[in-house]
């Protein structure tokens, strides 16, 4: 399978087109907010 590399203009489109809400550039990164309930989330 062939590996797509898309221009950052097209990116948001993509995003959009694969319902990938959460996710958008920053900075040329692609990023996502993830929020955790603190640290340390490790059960006892």
């Amino acid at each position: 399978m062939a590996e797509t590399t898309y221009a950052e203009p097209d990116i948001a489109a993509k995003l959009k087109e694969l319902a990938l809400d959460d996710w958008y550039m920053e900075e040329g990164w692609l990023r996502r907010k993830y929020n955790t309930d603190g640290w340390p989330t490790t059960p006892k």
